[in-house]
């Protein structure tokens, strides 16, 4: 008898196991469906996004633009203030910066946090769901927040509402350095957030405009040698 209560208790949690990852792999394929699909997503090598910045820290308006690859670290950043242009990225061998005409190479820690932040840009992650990363472990959460692990370590969580549309991320396990997400726009084939903030009023961005690129990045992540005419190239080329 208590061999058959024990093969029924493994059978009971087995069986929870596999509709646990039904289920998730039932929300994954709704929020592919409203973010552009799983074949545009796939496709993708990286993006192109313009956003308009509001943050306490910096003179207004302030336009910011981010190039990244999907496939290696590498992220480039562009911030324009009436008063100030601010190029900086991060690629294979580290990082750099040019601020108002003068480069400076990035320290150990500025190298290591923007590592860190690359694996978990939702976007990247829509891309890694897409195309069924192995890195990837994703967990169904209450409340249909989607827990990320990359390699085993956590990157990222995403809350949907109960259209699978995101609604809100994070970095952290808990809920600190929440972003909201605003209503949903069409962005060529993708739809994605309008704006994105956090509470308090001292941080928010709305976007402007966003490309997926299904080819190679139109910009370089290395240092300019020439610096005053080093310009990231117009986005263009998306899927």
């Amino acid at each position: 008898m208590r061999v058959v209560l024990g093969l029924c208790a493994v059978s009971l949690v087995l069986g929870a196991q596999e509709a646990s990852s039904q289920r998730t792999t039932d929300v994954v394929e709704r929020l592919l469906d409203q973010i552009g699909g799983r074949e545009t997503w796939a496709a993708a090598t990286g993006f192109h996004m313009v956003e308009v910045l509001h943050d306490e820290s910096l003179p207004l308006p302030a336009v910011r633009e981010y190039w990244v690859d999907f496939a290696r670290p590498r992220i480039m950043e562009r911030t324009t203030t009436n008063s100030t242009l601010q190029l900086q990225a991060l690629n294979e061998s580290g990082g750099w910066m040019i601020r108002d005409g003068e480069h400076s190479p990035w320290s150990v820690d500025e190298v290591s946090g923007w590592r860190g932040f690359w694996p978990g840009i939702p976007t990247r992650v829509f891309h890694l769901l897409a195309t069924n990363d192995s890195s990837l472990e994703v967990e169904l959460r209450e409340g249909n927040r989607l827990d990320v692990r990359l390699d085993g370590r956590f990157a990222v969580w995403i809350a949907l509402d109960d259209d699978a549309v995101p609604v809100a991320y994070g970095r952290e396990e808990s809920h600190t350095y929440t972003h909201f997400l605003g209503r949903m726009e069409q962005y060529g084939p993708v739809r994605l957030w309008s704006a994105a903030y956090e509470p308090g009023d001292l941080w928010q961005v709305t976007m402007v405009d966003f490309d997926l690129f299904d080819d190679t990045l139109p910009v370089s992540f290395d240092p300019p040698t020439d610096r005053e005419s080093h310009r990231p190239a117009p986005a263009g080329g998306g899927t």
